[in-house]
Protein backbone atom coordinates (compact mmCIF):
# COMPACT_ATOMS: atom_id res chain seq x y z
CA UNK A 1 0.00 0.00 0.00
CA UNK A 2 2.92 2.26 1.07
CA UNK A 3 4.93 1.55 -2.58
CA UNK A 4 1.31 2.21 -4.45
CA UNK A 5 1.10 5.69 -2.55
CA UNK A 6 4.72 6.24 -3.22
CA UNK A 7 4.01 5.58 -6.91
CA UNK A 8 1.01 8.14 -7.50
CA UNK A 9 2.90 10.74 -5.31
CA UNK A 10 5.63 9.93 -7.94
CA UNK A 11 3.97 10.16 -10.93
CA UNK A 12 1.66 13.17 -9.64
CA UNK A 13 5.19 15.34 -9.06
CA UNK A 14 6.17 14.62 -12.46
CA UNK A 15 2.57 15.35 -14.22
CA UNK A 16 3.27 18.74 -11.84
CA UNK A 17 6.79 19.24 -13.63
CA UNK A 18 5.59 19.03 -17.22
CA UNK A 19 2.75 21.16 -16.57
CA UNK A 20 4.81 23.69 -15.29
CA UNK A 21 7.83 23.19 -17.45
CA UNK A 22 5.36 23.70 -20.62
CA UNK A 23 3.90 26.50 -18.54
CA UNK A 24 6.85 28.50 -18.62
CA UNK A 25 7.93 27.75 -22.24
CA UNK A 26 4.80 29.75 -23.29
CA UNK A 27 5.35 32.48 -21.32
CA UNK A 28 8.92 32.46 -21.99
CA UNK A 29 7.67 32.78 -25.72
CA UNK A 30 4.98 35.06 -24.86
CA UNK A 31 7.27 37.33 -23.61
CA UNK A 32 10.14 37.41 -26.15
CA UNK A 33 7.88 38.18 -28.60
CA UNK A 34 6.45 41.69 -26.54
CA UNK A 35 10.26 42.30 -26.10
CA UNK A 36 10.94 42.45 -29.90
CA UNK A 37 7.91 44.39 -30.28
CA UNK A 38 6.09 42.24 -32.34
CA UNK A 39 2.59 42.98 -33.51
CA UNK A 40 0.20 41.15 -36.29
CA UNK A 41 -2.76 43.46 -36.27
CA UNK A 42 -3.11 46.99 -36.07
CA UNK A 43 -6.25 48.26 -35.93
CA UNK A 44 -6.89 52.16 -36.68
CA UNK A 45 -9.80 54.51 -35.77
CA UNK A 46 -10.90 57.25 -38.04
CA UNK A 47 -14.01 59.05 -38.01
CA UNK A 48 -16.26 59.77 -41.40
CA UNK A 49 -14.68 63.13 -42.54
CA UNK A 50 -11.29 61.16 -42.12
CA UNK A 51 -11.56 57.77 -43.72
CA UNK A 52 -9.34 59.19 -46.60
CA UNK A 53 -6.85 59.61 -44.28
CA UNK A 54 -7.07 56.67 -42.35
CA UNK A 55 -6.63 54.12 -45.67
CA UNK A 56 -3.83 56.27 -47.25
CA UNK A 57 -1.48 54.13 -45.41
CA UNK A 58 -2.62 51.29 -45.28
CA UNK A 59 -0.99 49.59 -48.20
CA UNK A 60 2.27 50.66 -47.26
CA UNK A 61 1.81 49.09 -43.52
CA UNK A 62 0.31 45.74 -45.02
CA UNK A 63 3.56 45.31 -46.94
CA UNK A 64 5.60 45.61 -43.52
CA UNK A 65 3.72 42.12 -42.87
CA UNK A 66 1.05 43.55 -40.49
CA UNK A 67 -2.97 42.84 -41.22
CA UNK A 68 -4.64 46.25 -40.86
CA UNK A 69 -8.19 47.30 -39.90
CA UNK A 70 -9.63 50.74 -40.60
CA UNK A 71 -12.22 51.06 -38.32
CA UNK A 72 -14.76 54.10 -39.09
CA UNK A 73 -16.89 55.86 -35.57
CA UNK A 74 -19.77 58.10 -36.51
CA UNK A 75 -19.12 60.58 -33.93
CA UNK A 76 -16.26 62.23 -32.17
CA UNK A 77 -15.34 61.13 -28.90
CA UNK A 78 -15.39 57.27 -29.35
CA UNK A 79 -12.10 56.93 -31.49
CA UNK A 80 -10.56 58.07 -28.35
CA UNK A 81 -12.50 56.10 -26.30
CA UNK A 82 -11.60 52.78 -27.92
CA UNK A 83 -8.23 53.96 -27.87
CA UNK A 84 -7.84 54.59 -24.32
CA UNK A 85 -9.73 51.02 -23.95
CA UNK A 86 -7.31 49.49 -26.27
CA UNK A 87 -9.94 48.13 -28.72
CA UNK A 88 -7.86 50.34 -31.17
CA UNK A 89 -3.89 50.76 -31.36
CA UNK A 90 -3.60 54.01 -32.44
CA UNK A 91 -6.39 57.02 -34.19
CA UNK A 92 -6.26 59.73 -36.94
CA UNK A 93 -9.14 62.20 -37.02
CA UNK A 94 -8.58 64.88 -34.57
CA UNK A 95 -5.79 67.87 -34.20
CA UNK A 96 -4.03 68.96 -31.50
CA UNK A 97 -6.18 71.30 -29.19
CA UNK A 98 -9.05 68.90 -29.50
CA UNK A 99 -6.33 65.84 -28.32
CA UNK A 100 -5.08 68.01 -25.63
CA UNK A 101 -8.80 69.05 -24.27
CA UNK A 102 -9.88 65.04 -24.12
CA UNK A 103 -6.74 64.38 -22.06
CA UNK A 104 -7.75 67.56 -19.87
CA UNK A 105 -11.61 66.47 -19.60
CA UNK A 106 -10.82 62.01 -19.29
CA UNK A 107 -7.40 62.19 -17.67
CA UNK A 108 -5.65 60.34 -20.15
CA UNK A 109 -2.24 60.40 -21.74
CA UNK A 110 -2.90 60.57 -25.91
CA UNK A 111 -0.13 61.86 -27.52
CA UNK A 112 0.07 62.77 -31.19
CA UNK A 113 3.19 61.61 -33.23
CA UNK A 114 5.21 63.60 -34.89
CA UNK A 115 5.65 64.87 -37.91
CA UNK A 116 1.63 65.80 -38.27
CA UNK A 117 0.63 64.88 -41.20
CA UNK A 118 -2.78 66.57 -42.91
CA UNK A 119 -4.35 69.65 -42.40
CA UNK A 120 -7.79 70.76 -43.52
CA UNK A 121 -8.69 74.16 -44.45
CA UNK A 122 -11.49 76.93 -44.65
CA UNK A 123 -12.41 78.22 -47.81
CA UNK A 124 -14.19 81.48 -49.02
CA UNK A 125 -16.66 79.81 -51.54
CA UNK A 126 -19.08 81.57 -54.22
CA UNK A 127 -20.53 80.49 -57.58
CA UNK A 128 -21.34 84.45 -58.49
CA UNK A 129 -17.94 85.36 -59.20
CA UNK A 130 -14.51 84.45 -60.28
CA UNK A 131 -12.55 86.28 -57.62
CA UNK A 132 -13.73 88.26 -54.39
CA UNK A 133 -13.32 91.64 -56.26
CA UNK A 134 -16.33 90.91 -58.51
CA UNK A 135 -18.99 89.31 -55.95
CA UNK A 136 -21.88 91.12 -56.40
CA UNK A 137 -23.61 93.38 -53.49
CA UNK A 138 -26.21 92.26 -51.30
CA UNK A 139 -27.39 89.23 -50.75
CA UNK A 140 -26.48 86.47 -47.80
CA UNK A 141 -23.06 84.89 -46.53
CA UNK A 142 -23.19 82.02 -45.23
CA UNK A 143 -21.18 81.54 -41.69
CA UNK A 144 -21.37 78.77 -39.58
CA UNK A 145 -23.69 78.28 -36.36
CA UNK A 146 -21.75 77.45 -33.33
CA UNK A 147 -20.45 80.32 -31.96
CA UNK A 148 -16.29 79.96 -32.02
CA UNK A 149 -16.71 79.28 -35.70
CA UNK A 150 -18.81 82.12 -35.94
CA UNK A 151 -15.93 84.26 -34.68
CA UNK A 152 -13.33 82.63 -36.44
CA UNK A 153 -15.50 83.10 -39.93
CA UNK A 154 -15.71 86.58 -39.21
CA UNK A 155 -12.39 87.19 -38.96
CA UNK A 156 -11.81 84.90 -41.97
CA UNK A 157 -13.88 87.29 -43.97
CA UNK A 158 -12.72 90.50 -42.87
CA UNK A 159 -8.91 89.05 -43.96
CA UNK A 160 -10.70 88.38 -47.20
CA UNK A 161 -11.31 92.29 -47.46
CA UNK A 162 -15.62 91.79 -47.41
CA UNK A 163 -15.90 93.46 -43.97
CA UNK A 164 -14.54 95.43 -40.47
CA UNK A 165 -14.53 94.02 -37.35
CA UNK A 166 -14.48 95.75 -34.15
CA UNK A 167 -10.93 95.77 -32.24
CA UNK A 168 -12.19 93.62 -29.42
CA UNK A 169 -15.07 91.56 -29.20
CA UNK A 170 -17.81 93.69 -27.71
CA UNK A 171 -19.53 90.65 -25.59
CA UNK A 172 -17.79 87.24 -24.26
CA UNK A 173 -14.90 86.29 -25.60
CA UNK A 174 -15.67 85.49 -29.26
CA UNK A 175 -16.83 88.03 -32.10
CA UNK A 176 -20.15 87.89 -33.34
CA UNK A 177 -22.18 89.47 -36.04
CA UNK A 178 -23.04 92.76 -33.82
CA UNK A 179 -19.08 93.44 -33.95
CA UNK A 180 -19.25 94.14 -37.55
CA UNK A 181 -18.51 97.69 -37.86
CA UNK A 182 -18.10 98.26 -42.03
CA UNK A 183 -20.06 96.00 -44.03
CA UNK A 184 -19.87 98.08 -47.46
CA UNK A 185 -21.51 95.34 -49.81
CA UNK A 186 -24.52 95.64 -47.45
CA UNK A 187 -23.66 91.51 -47.12
CA UNK A 188 -26.98 89.78 -44.94
CA UNK A 189 -24.62 87.09 -42.63
CA UNK A 190 -26.90 84.15 -42.10
CA UNK A 191 -26.06 80.72 -39.78
CA UNK A 192 -26.70 77.44 -41.78
CA UNK A 193 -25.66 74.42 -41.30
CA UNK A 194 -23.93 71.16 -44.37
CA UNK A 195 -26.82 71.56 -46.78
CA UNK A 196 -25.31 75.06 -47.38
CA UNK A 197 -23.04 73.38 -49.43
CA UNK A 198 -26.09 72.23 -51.58
CA UNK A 199 -27.92 75.61 -52.01
CA UNK A 200 -24.72 77.20 -52.57
CA UNK A 201 -26.32 79.68 -55.33
CA UNK A 202 -28.84 80.73 -52.48
CA UNK A 203 -25.50 82.96 -51.45
CA UNK A 204 -23.58 85.44 -52.41
CA UNK A 205 -20.35 83.78 -51.42
CA UNK A 206 -19.99 81.39 -47.81
CA UNK A 207 -17.45 79.90 -45.60
CA UNK A 208 -16.96 76.26 -45.43
CA UNK A 209 -14.42 73.61 -44.26
CA UNK A 210 -12.59 71.81 -46.79
CA UNK A 211 -13.29 68.26 -45.19
CA UNK A 212 -16.96 68.84 -43.95
CA UNK A 213 -17.83 70.06 -47.75
CA UNK A 214 -15.95 66.46 -48.86
CA UNK A 215 -18.16 64.47 -46.54
CA UNK A 216 -21.09 66.48 -47.66
CA UNK A 217 -20.56 65.72 -51.22
CA UNK A 218 -18.93 68.81 -52.63
CA UNK A 219 -15.61 68.98 -54.40
CA UNK A 220 -13.64 71.44 -51.62
CA UNK A 221 -11.87 72.72 -54.87
CA UNK A 222 -14.53 73.55 -56.46
CA UNK A 223 -15.60 77.67 -56.86
CA UNK A 224 -13.21 78.32 -53.99
CA UNK A 225 -12.14 82.07 -53.95
CA UNK A 226 -9.91 82.47 -50.83
CA UNK A 227 -8.21 79.36 -48.64
CA UNK A 228 -7.48 80.16 -45.41
CA UNK A 229 -4.83 77.29 -43.64
CA UNK A 230 -3.46 76.68 -39.82
CA UNK A 231 -0.84 74.53 -38.74
CA UNK A 232 -1.41 74.35 -35.36
CA UNK A 233 -5.20 72.70 -36.67
CA UNK A 234 -3.37 69.92 -38.69
CA UNK A 235 -4.41 66.50 -38.20
CA UNK A 236 -1.96 63.57 -37.13
CA UNK A 237 -1.58 59.72 -35.87
CA UNK A 238 -2.38 59.33 -31.89
CA UNK A 239 -1.11 56.44 -29.73
CA UNK A 240 -1.19 55.98 -26.20
CA UNK A 241 2.45 57.32 -24.43
CA UNK A 242 2.64 53.70 -23.05
CA UNK A 243 2.98 52.70 -26.73
CA UNK A 244 5.28 55.43 -28.00
CA UNK A 245 8.78 53.05 -28.32
CA UNK A 246 6.93 50.39 -29.72
CA UNK A 247 8.14 48.93 -33.14
CA UNK A 248 4.93 49.12 -34.28
CA UNK A 249 3.98 52.52 -34.08
CA UNK A 250 7.45 53.45 -35.61
CA UNK A 251 5.86 51.33 -38.62
CA UNK A 252 2.83 53.05 -38.62
CA UNK A 253 4.92 56.61 -38.93
CA UNK A 254 7.11 55.55 -41.80
CA UNK A 255 4.34 54.05 -43.50
CA UNK A 256 1.50 57.16 -43.16
CA UNK A 257 4.52 59.73 -44.08
CA UNK A 258 5.57 57.63 -46.96
CA UNK A 259 4.88 59.34 -50.66
CA UNK A 260 2.54 56.81 -51.74
CA UNK A 261 0.61 57.17 -48.78
CA UNK A 262 0.48 60.82 -49.61
CA UNK A 263 -0.62 60.41 -53.12
CA UNK A 264 -3.69 58.28 -51.80
CA UNK A 265 -5.06 61.48 -50.77
CA UNK A 266 -7.18 62.91 -53.21
CA UNK A 267 -7.78 67.00 -53.28
CA UNK A 268 -11.28 66.72 -53.03
CA UNK A 269 -10.96 64.57 -50.11
CA UNK A 270 -10.37 68.47 -48.16
CA UNK A 271 -6.93 67.17 -46.94
CA UNK A 272 -3.78 68.65 -48.00
CA UNK A 273 -0.38 66.83 -46.46
CA UNK A 274 1.60 69.32 -44.28
CA UNK A 275 4.28 70.95 -45.94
Amino acid sequence: MKKKLLRLLLCTAFIAACAAGCGKSDTQDQDTSLAEGKKEKIIIGTSSVSVDLANSGKEELEKLGYEVEIKVFDDYVLPNSALTEGSIDANIYQHEPYMDNYNESNGTEIIMLSPKLYNYYSGLYSDKADNIEDLPDGGKVGIAEDASNISEQLGQLQEAGIITLSDEPTSGEFYTVADIVENPHNYEFVSGDRNKYQNMDEYVCLIGTSNTMAEAGIDPTDNLLMKFTHDDLALGMCITKENQDEQWVQDIMDAYTSDNARANVPASSGFEPVQ
